[in-house]
C-alpha cells in the first residue's frame, strides 16, 4: 500500500471516529435533556392536579359544613308544612292547586316546590319540568327508598341535594298522606346555599381560566346509576360515557383520550367519595386538558440537538480537513 493510500485510509478511520463519537455523545445528550424534560412536565401534570384536587376537596368541605349548619331549620319549616297537608284529608292533592297550598302553609313558591308521587310518579306538582317524573329513572335503590318512607307514614328528610334539573341544592323532606296511597315531598332552595354553589361554579371556571392547557375542569355527582355535571357545557357530550360510569361503578380514578375535529383531549376524573353522614352524591372532578401540541417540546429539544450536532461535526470535520492540508504542505 503506497502513503497515499494509506493515508487516505487513516483520514477515512479518522473521519467515521469522529462523526461516531460526536454522534454518539449528542444521542446520549438528546436522550438525557429528552427524559428529564419529560419528567419534569409529569411531574409539573401531576402537581397541578393534585392542586386542584386539595382545593375542590377544601371547597366541598367548606360547602357541606356551611350547609349543616342552616339545614334543621328547612327541616322544622318542612316538616310543620308537611304535617299541615297531610291533615287537610278533605282534599285530594293529587287535583289541587299546589301554589295556593304552599300559600296557605306561608312558603314562598320562589324558595319551596311541592310534589305528589303516586306509583313512583309526580303526578302534581308547583315545579312543571318534573310534572310526569318517574323516579325508576333514578334505580331500584332510590325507587325502594320512596316505598320504605311511604309504608312509615312518618316524616323523613335528606340533606341538600344537587337538583339535576337546575344544578341547585335542595332539600328535600317526605311524608305520606294519611290514606297511605301517595307520598307528599317538599323541596326547598336557599339563597345561601346558591350562593355557595355560584362561588364553587365560578372557582372551577376561574381554574381552567388560569391554565392555558387546561380546556375545562368540572363537577360531576351522582351514582352508578346516573351522572350529570354540574356545569352545562358543549364539550360534556364529548367526553366518552364510559369514562364517567366506570368512575362511579368503581369509585375509582379514571383516563381517557378523545379527540374533537383536529383537538387532541386527554379527560381524567378524579373520584371522590363524600362522608357518609352528609348524605350528599359521591363526585367526579374531570380535568380535561388538551395535549394536541404535548409532544411539541420534546420534538423542539431533538430538532435543536440534532441541528447542534450537525453545527459540530461540520466544524470539527472542518478542523481536521484544514489540519491535515496544513500538515501536507509542510511535508
Amino acid at each position: 500500500m503506497d502513503k497515499s493510500s494509506k493515508r487516505k485510509s487513516i483520514y477515512r478511520l479518522l473521519f467515521f471516529k469522529v462523526t461516531f463519537t460526536v454522534l454518539l455523545l449528542n444521542i446520549i445528550l438528546a436522550i438525557i435533556t429528552v427524559q428529564d424534560t419529560i419528567n419534569i412536565q409529569i411531574k409539573s401534570e401531576n402537581d397541578l392536579r393534585e392542586k386542584i384536587r386539595n382545593e375542590i376537596i377544601g371547597l366541598s368541605d367548606f360547602q357541606t359544613s356551611a350547609l349543616k349548619t342552616f339545614e334543621k331549620s328547612f327541616y322544622d319549616a318542612q316538616k310543620e308544612a308537611l304535617e299541615d297537608l297531610t291533615n287537610k284529608t278533605h282534599i285530594d292533592l293529587r287535583g289541587e292547586n299546589l301554589n295556593k297550598q304552599l300559600k296557605s302553609l306561608g312558603l314562598d313558591s320562589s324558595f319551596h316546590d311541592l310534589y305528589i308521587i303516586e306509583d313512583n310518579i309526580v303526578v302534581n306538582t308547583t315545579y312543571t319540568p318534573d310534572w310526569g317524573l318517574d323516579f325508576s329513572a333514578f334505580g331500584e335503590e332510590r325507587i325502594n327508598h320512596l316505598n320504605r318512607i311511604l309504608k312509615s307514614k312518618t316524616f323523613f328528610a335528606e340533606r341538600f341535594q344537587f337538583e339535576s334539573s337546575t344544578k341547585r341544592l335542595k332539600s328535600y323532606s317526605y311524608k305520606a298522606a294519611k290514606d297511605g296511597k301517595i307520598l307528599i315531598e317538599i323541596g326547598s332552595y336557599s339563597e345561601v346555599a346558591d350562593k355557595i354553589m355560584e362561588m364553587f361554579v365560578n372557582r372551577l371556571k376561574q381554574i381552567t381560566a388560569e391554565n392555558t392547557t387546561i380546556v375545562s375542569v368540572n363537577y360531576w355527582f351522582g351514582n352508578t346509576e346516573y351522572q350529570f355535571p354540574l356545569i352545562d357545557e358543549p364539550l360534556n357530550r364529548y367526553v366518552p360515557d364510559s369514562l364517567i360510569i366506570n368512575a362511579f361503578i368503581e369509585k375509582s380514578d379514571q383516563e381517557a383520550e378523545f379527540n374533537i375535529k383536529d383537538q387532541k383531549l386527554n379527560a381524567e376524573l378524579l373520584y371522590m367519595e363524600q362522608d357518609p353522614s352528609t348524605r350528599l352524591p359521591d363526585f367526579a372532578l374531570s380535568v380535561i386538558t388538551d395535549i394536541t401540541h404535548k409532544n411539541d417540546p420534546i420534538i423542539k429539544i431533538i430538532k435543536r440537538q440534532a441541528l447542534f450536532a450537525l453545527s459540530f461535526l461540520i466544524l470539527i470535520i472542518g478542523s481536521i480537513f484544514i489540519a491535515i492540508r496544513s500538515l501536507k504542505k509542510h511535508q
